[in-house]
């Protein structure tokens, strides 16, 4: 692998994109748009269909995307490489989603089954619109990785004091 392509990209590069992806998103276009909003590009903007299609846009999870699957990673996983994310709760949410998209067992977390669940109910209720699906689905990672994120980073007693002081400062 040549020397560019195993550099890291830097996040600013891709910032306030487009993002191309396969229409019916699952659980890997799910989770790589959250990771993307929430590590990558805040601003990022969704669109489905074929790379070639919307070429200015950046493809993920597609064939032969940069962004997709590579080896044995799912395209969260590559996102997480590719871009250095090293956040706990991000890492552990790549290991359900990595399980359930490549119907492995490999890392067993807790959570797979439901998220699963959780994916092919989404799938089921938004067969019609695939922006409310990606939306829907991106919904169900912020919110577990709000649960991981407590237990990854636990709140000590001085910045459970300084959250406290804030809420009641953001009240007055």
């Amino acid at each position: 692998m040549d020397e560019a392509r195993t550099a890291p990209p830097k996040p600013a590069t891709y910032r306030d994109k487009e993002w191309i992806t396969r229409p019916r998103p699952g659980v890997d276009r799910m989770s790589s748009a959250w990771l993307i909003r929430r590590f990558i590009d805040p601003d990022a903007r969704f669109v489905f269909g074929v790379p070639s299609s919307t070429p200015s846009a950046v493809p993920f999870d597609t064939f032969e995307a940069e962004f997709g699957h590579h080896g044995a990673n799912c395209t969260f996983e590559t996102l997480c490489d590719r871009f250095a994310i090293t956040d706990r709760a991000a890492r552990h949410i790549g290991r359900v989603v990595h399980d359930i998209d490549l119907k492995e067992t490999k890392y067993g977390e807790a959570e797979t089954t439901t998220i699963s669940r959780l994916v092919d109910g989404l799938r089921r209720a938004h067969r019609d619109d695939d922006a409310a699906l990606l939306r829907s689905g991106m919904d169900v990672f912020e919110a577990l990785y709000q649960s991981l994120a407590e237990v990854a980073h636990p709140p000590t007693k001085s910045t459970g004091r300084r959250r406290a002081a804030r809420t009641r400062s953001k009240r007055s």
